[in-house]
C-alpha cells in the first residue's frame, strides 16, 4: 500500500512539473506583450520613429510622432536596461526607435529592435536570430 502511494504522488510530481515547465515557454520569444511568440521579425518592414513618450506599456511604448502616436513593442525589461547601465524610457523621453513592422495574426505591431535615448542606442534583438537580448542568458 505504501509503495503504491509513493509511486502515485511521484507520478503526479512528475506530472505537474512537466506542466509548469510547458506553460513556461522556457525563454521562447514573443510579441512583448504577452500574446505570444512573433518569428522572423526582419522578415517585416523595417521602420524609424522618432519622438516623445507618451506613455509605456509593459514591455512596450507609445511614441508621439509628427504623423500621430505609434505604439512600439519589445523594448525589453527594466532589468536588462539597468545591466547596460541606461534608464529606461519613461513619459516624456524623446526616443528613436528602430525595428520591424511585423503581421501578427493580421494584427501589424512595430517590434523594436533598438531605442536610442540621450544619445545612447541600446539593442534589443540579435542581428541574426531576432531573438530578445534579454532572454539569452546575459550574453550580449
Amino acid at each position: 500500500m505504501k509503495k503504491s502511494l509513493a509511486g502515485s504522488v511521484i507520478v503526479l510530481l512528475v506530472f505537474f512539473l512537466s506542466v509548469g515547465l510547458g506553460l513556461a515557454g522556457n525563454g521562447k520569444g514573443g510579441a512583448g506583450d504577452g500574446t505570444g511568440p512573433i518569428h522572423d521579425i526582419y522578415a517585416g518592414t523595417p521602420f524609424e520613429f522618432t519622438g516623445d513618450v507618451v506613455e509605456c506599456l509593459g514591455d512596450g511604448m507609445l511614441i508621439s510622432t509628427a504623423d500621430g502616436n505609434v505604439a512600439i513593442y519589445g523594448i525589453g525589461p527594466v532589468r536588462y536596461w539597468d545591466s547596460l547601465d541606461v534608464i529606461r524610457p519613461v513619459a516624456g523621453d524623446t526616443v528613436t526607435v528602430a525595428g520591424y513592422e511585423v503581421d501578427y495574426n493580421g494584427d501589424l505591431r512595430n517590434i523594436a529592435v533598438a531605442v536610442t535615448i540621450g544619445g545612447v542606442t541600446v539593442p534589443l534583438r540579435d542581428p541574426d536570430t531576432g531573438a530578445p537580448l534579454w532572454r539569452q542568458g546575459g550574453q550580449r
